[in-house]
């Protein structure tokens, strides 16, 4: 009984997200609100990845490291004439990639996130002051802190296919190791399995969503879009399965519904859909509460 319920709620969900992204598609440039929804879609499933391998440290401080990634991209570009998503993935990655090894080192995970928030933070500002002030870059830089999906270019809305498809693709063929590592990490090494491998993998997905779709986020809203989606499905969800996919359902039904609302109201499209995850979450807060 409770999973036909389960299934009447995502079934429900998934028909006004269909819906809501029809209406809005109809309404304004498809594409866009096609590249909304390959959003909701990457940063749910590195929500579920962050979940359960119990990285919200380093998810928050990737969020602080895409920041000065694109910053200093645009400065490369204008430098060398290489386009600044290349240069921002690869300096965003470098630096998770690099957390990642002093967390294997032993460093503390709560330390190393520290260091990686305050040194990014630092240099965000010197980098972004210097774009301003030094560089002739017709860039909004408004868009990075609170995201600007209704006047994505052309080339923003290729960059979002790709994150989305790889880090999909990413998903679907390293699911189950990825979850198990998570799950019990001790009997995962046991088996003999290489951690290393799958590790590099998770930071692979955290480091593409948050550089990757910056531009789409923002970098006010990151936080909430990459912690929030799994951590609600946890307070609905009673299994693996069912957490999967009320984290994906939930998403994408905020992203629709949320792209829907700015239309409608003239506000920000990543605002709204927060809204609307948060409410979900603490409406699955209250429900835990009371019973």
């Amino acid at each position: 009984m409770r999973l036909d319920k389960a299934r009447l709620v995502l079934v429900f969900l998934a028909t006004i997200t269909v819906v809501a992204s029809i209406v809005s598609a109809l309404s304004f440039d498809p594409r866009k609100v096609a590249t909304y929804l390959m959003m909701g879609l990457t940063f749910s499933l590195t929500s579920i990845i962050v979940y359960y391998r119990k990285m919200e440290f380093l998810a928050s401080s990737a969020t602080h490291t895409s920041l000065l990634a694109v910053i200093t991209g645009l400065m490369l570009e204008f430098l060398t004439g290489v386009q600044f998503p290349v240069w921002s993935l690869l300096i965003g990655l470098l630096i998770i990639y690099l957390a990642g090894i002093l967390i294997r080192r032993g460093l503390e995970p709560n330390n190393t996130s520290a260091i990686i928030v305050a040194s990014t933070s630092a240099f965000s500002v010197i980098g972004g002051y210097l774009l301003i002030t030094s560089f002739p870059v017709s860039y909004n830089l408004n868009s990075l802190f609170l995201g600007d999906p209704l006047l994505l270019s052309s080339r923003d809305v290729f960059l979002a296919f790709l994150v989305t498809m790889t880090v999909l693709i990413i998903f679907i063929l390293s699911m189950y190791e990825i979850l198990s590592l998570g799950i019990d990490e001790v009997s995962v090494k046991l088996l003999g399995l290489r951690t290393g491998v799958y590790d590099a993998l998770t930071y692979t997905i955290i480091g593409l969503t948050s550089i990757g779709l910056l531009r789409v986020s923002g970098y006010i809203l990151q936080h909430v879009l990459i912690l929030l989606p799994a951590i609600t499905a946890s307070f609905y969800s009673r299994s693996g399965k069912e957490l999967i996919l009320y984290s994906i359902t939930l998403s994408l039904f905020s992203c629709s519904f949320g792209f829907l609302l700015s239309l409608q109201f003239n506000l920000s499209p990543t605002g709204l859909t927060g809204v609307v995850l948060v409410a979900f979450m603490v409406n699955g807060v209250l429900r835990r509460w009371m019973k």
